[in-house]
């Protein structure tokens, strides 16, 4: 079994064409054709019935499918059916195909580390990212489904509307949507690989959302035993195996990212600063700052205001 996903490269904007909902009712099908986009149904009532590369698909509510422009699809049986379409084109949208499930999960899970471990205060994410977008997939989660179709109407709308600029207003919702779908699915994906690994592993991915949530609370091995409910330094040998870092290198660099935005972005002293996230030592935190960047805090805010007065 091939497992299916596209890789889209989100430096570009897909160039949506139309962005709707529509009822269909028999006696209509769907006619034979062969697009040159690509076209995403989401199902909102009822039920629709396609054909695609000679592959027969049944559709219902929460259910969502890319139809490729490589394969010819028709429909193959009247219905009633409520759905939002998309058709749009991208410059660099490619399918993925994984030969295994534990293939493409591993591939989510590193992609979803990756973006979980990354600094939020730089550029890094900012360029050269991908969304992993599902060729079929039925949206088990409510709230994601509430989300997706909300995003929807408000694309609709943009369409609508033709004011300045809406073509560019409309992708960024489309887009903001697939975002959505990609998550869900990721999330379901990750989770079941997950599962399948030792509870060290488990632990591991329980232990860095924890630690991107809570930074700013008293954290010690002591704390993290009574947490997770293991000896530390079995958990620290794990998280390092997995995420290349000791679990106190990662807090620490968590804790930096933050007073960097509090420095730059907030009238808060120093040692305020300090204390919010997770340094009630202000002389401490001012190492901690040195050793992770380079520049104390107070070079630190001064390089920064000095960047702003230049506009840069």
């Amino acid at each position: 079994m091939v497992y299916m996903f596209y890789r889209i490269n989100l430096q570009y904007l897909p160039s949506v064409r139309l962005a709707d909902s529509v009822v269909i009712e028999p006696p209509y099908v769907h006619r034979r054709r062969k697009a040159d986009e690509y076209i995403v149904y989401l199902i909102k009532k009822g039920v629709m019935y396609l054909e695609e590369n000679g592959e027969t698909v049944t559709l219902q509510p929460g259910d969502m499918y890319v139809l490729d422009p490589r394969y010819i699809h028709v429909g193959v049986k009247a219905s009633w059916c409520e759905y939002f379409y998309v058709h749009f084109r991208h410059p660099d949208m490619e399918p993925l195909e994984e030969e295994t499930e534990k293939g493409l999960q591993k591939l989510l899970l590193e992609n979803r580390q990756a973006s979980v471990q990354s600094d939020i205060f730089s550029y890094e994410k900012c360029e050269g990212q991908s969304l992993y977008l599902p060729k079929s997939y039925h949206i088990h989660d409510y709230s994601s489904l509430v989300k997706v179709t909300e995003l929807l109407n408000e694309a609709m709308e943009r369409n609508i509307t033709q004011l300045e600029n809406y073509k560019i207003l409309l992708a960024c919702k489309v887009l903001e949507a697939f975002v959505e779908i990609s998550r869900s699915c990721v999330t379901e994906e990750t989770v079941a690989y997950v599962e399948k690994q030792p509870r060290s592993y488990r632990n591991v991915q329980e232990l860095l959302n924890y630690l991107n949530r809570e930074y700013a609370a008293d954290i010690t091995g002591q704390s993290l035993e009574k947490e997770f409910g293991g000896n530390f330094d079995y958990m620290n040998r794990t998280f390092k195996k997995v995420t290349g870092q000791t679990i106190f290198k990662y807090l620490n660099r968590v804790r930096i990212n933050h007073a960097k935005a509090l420095i730059l972005n907030s009238p808060l002293k120093m040692s305020r600063i300090g204390e919010s996230v997770g340094f009630p030592d202000e002389y401490y935190f001012s190492r901690v700052f040195k050793k992770y960047t380079g520049k104390s805090p107070t070079e630190y805010a001064r390089e920064g205001m000095n960047g702003r007065k230049n506009g840069k």
